[in-house]
């Protein structure tokens, strides 16, 4: 098991705030000396974890905002891809349940601007949309943007693998949750 493995592993299990090297060290096999040869510190190996898995989630974003499409189908690509990262990267749970910590590491501040990169884009297609008439004119886009990062960052706190509900069907019904309340409403 690969050290990013293990720490994974570690965080999930204990929590980052009670997570320790020693801890790692163990679950990956070698002794502690041996991980500190390749990591300093537990924000280090945090900062690692998510940093790659991030800016994919932000490529993935801009891909549906680029893509030739209505802004309704930009929107559902961008929240399908959301949910598809989080089963690709589940260091990514990682992430969100550390946020506020992350945000304090001098080290996490390209991850910090990705985050809000992430935010932007997400706001560029529903503003798209509220200028196509494609979404409603009456809501606040930046409200809409944070409602949605919302229902979406927080699927980390109540998400049960192998429970009641695939990520898929949470992303499908979250997706269906958004864009039913950003269609334009008939008089």
């Amino acid at each position: 098991m690969t050290i990013l493995k293990g720490a994974t592993v570690v965080f999930r299990r204990e929590g980052y705030a009670r997570a320790r090297l020693e801890d790692v060290a163990a679950e990956v096999g070698i002794n502690r000396a041996s991980l500190y040869y390749y990591v300093g510190t537990k924000e280090e190996l945090l900062v690692a974890l998510v940093e790659q898995p991030a800016y994919e989630m932000t490529k993935h974003c801009e891909e549906a905002l680029r893509s030739q499409r209505p802004a309704d189908d930009k929107l559902r690509a961008a929240l399908r891809s959301f949910i598809a990262d989080l089963q690709n990267y589940p260091e990514l749970f990682l992430l969100f349940s550390e946020s506020q910590h992350i945000a304090t590491i001098p080290e996490a501040a390209p991850i910090v601007a990705n985050a809000d990169a992430y935010g932007k884009t997400l706001l560029a297609i529903i503003e798209e949309g509220i200028k196509t008439s494609v979404f409603r004119s009456d809501l606040d886009s930046r409200l809409v943007m944070l409602g949605i990062l919302g229902m979406h960052n927080w699927i980390h706190r109540w998400y049960v693998p192998g429970g009641r509900n695939t990520l898929n069907q949470i992303g499908d019904v979250f997706a269906e949750i958004v864009l039913s309340g950003l269609r334009p409403v008939s008089d």
